[in-house]
């Protein structure tokens, strides 16, 4: 595997006591000394997260739009430009390759994928394009992303861009000179991704972050511990090839009236005649330990499901887990015993499933 790549901004964490580790293939912040302080700063005021490896992808092209009504399970042709959509690509049997936050331009789409997914969809979608008249790039290296959230980051980010967010939506986009601004939840915070080409990394680094009333810093463990907090299942956590949408209840991925696209026969037959066997479930715990991603979940000697995600919350103040239960038991209420099946020395947890999400202020 090759080393992890240094991003531009890599010295400017590095001056501000970051702690690093690889996440797509890059060496980005993963805290600035205390994780938990930083959650915190984004639920009380406004921080900064450098999402710099997210996989970024540009389609282009007299077909594009054509050839991506049949690849998405969203429907990108009835955007208006400026505005976008959250989306999956599927196999053949219904099953996720990726999903995606998919943004239209009069003349472009943009794609923004988890870390290290852009060049496997993107070399997905060059070998299914065939005849269609579209290019895919991957600039996955070329563009830095800063996400700002927090209550606030709005007006922040107007003060300081001279973009108004104050009637944009979800996936909304719009561009200035120095950046292009999305507004996304991925914290259960108000946000927004600022992207910019990386020869404009040090100005925007210092347009937002060198003067007294900046903002602070927050890293991916913060990031982890406020993704979960707002219920968001990730691909290649909560959701990989063998996951079909409906179970990890990504509603919001799904268009039923664009017609067809890979793997929309097996959508529609579960969305109108059928059922899944397994539905993505939020659990909470009181006790001291978590339940771990991989930990088997029973209730009595019957096994029922399993983790995905867990952290503790300082928001909440308890441990708070992701992951999957038998339709069966999606409306049980009793106690569900969580533990690891390859750890015989490990205390079980008892969880409860509780409501999604644990935290949400996005507007």
């Amino acid at each position: 595997m090759e080393s992890a790549k240094k991003t531009p901004l890599h010295d400017k964490h590095a001056s501000k006591g970051a702690v690093f580790g690889e996440t797509g293939g890059f060496f980005l912040p993963k805290n600035y000394g205390d994780p938990e302080k930083e959650v915190k700063t984004v639920r009380e005021s406004v921080a900064i997260i450098d999402i710099s490896s997210r996989g970024k992808l540009i389609l282009s092209g007299p077909d594009h739009i054509k050839f991506l009504q049949g690849m998405l399970t969203n429907d990108v042709k009835e955007k208006k430009p400026g505005t976008g959509v959250y989306a999956a690509i599927l196999t053949p049997k219904g099953k996720m390759i990726s999903d995606m936050r998919v943004f239209k331009n009069q003349d472009s789409v943009y794609m923004d994928t988890e870390p290290g997914m852009g060049g496997d969809v993107a070399e997905l979608l060059r070998k299914f394009r065939l005849s269609y008249k579209a290019e895919m790039l991957d600039v996955t290296e070329d563009y830095c992303v800063l996400h700002t959230c927090g209550h606030g980051c709005g007006e922040f980010i107007t003060e300081r861009l001279g973009i108004g967010t104050e009637q944009m939506n979800e996936y909304d986009h719009r561009t200035c000179d120095e950046a292009t601004v999305m507004k996304l939840n991925r914290t259960g915070e108000t946000g927004f991704d600022i992207l910019f080409e990386n020869r404009r990394a040090r100005e925007i680094w210092d347009l937002f972050l060198e003067d007294p009333s900046a903002p602070e810093l927050a890293g991916h463990e913060a990031l982890e511990i406020l993704r979960i907090e707002a219920g968001i299942p990730t691909y290649g956590k909560d959701m990989d090839i063998s996951t079909i949408p409906i179970e990890a209840g990504i509603w919001n991925a799904l268009d039923f009236e664009k017609g067809c696209y890979v793997g929309q026969e097996v959508i529609a037959r579960i969305k109108w005649r059928g059922r899944v066997n397994w539905h993505l479930a939020y659990f909470a715990s009181q006790q001291d330990g978590c339940a771990l991603p991989g930990d088997t979940l029973w209730v009595e000697e019957k096994k029922v499901g399993r983790i995905t995600s867990s952290t503790y919350s300082p928001t909440l103040g308890r441990n708070i887990s992701i992951g999957y239960i038998r339709r069966e038991f999606r409306n049980f209420r009793g106690e569900i015993t969580a533990r690891g099946e390859q750890c015989a020395d490990k205390t079980p947890n008892t969880l409860e499933i509780t409501e999604k999400p644990f935290y949400n202020r996005f507007e």
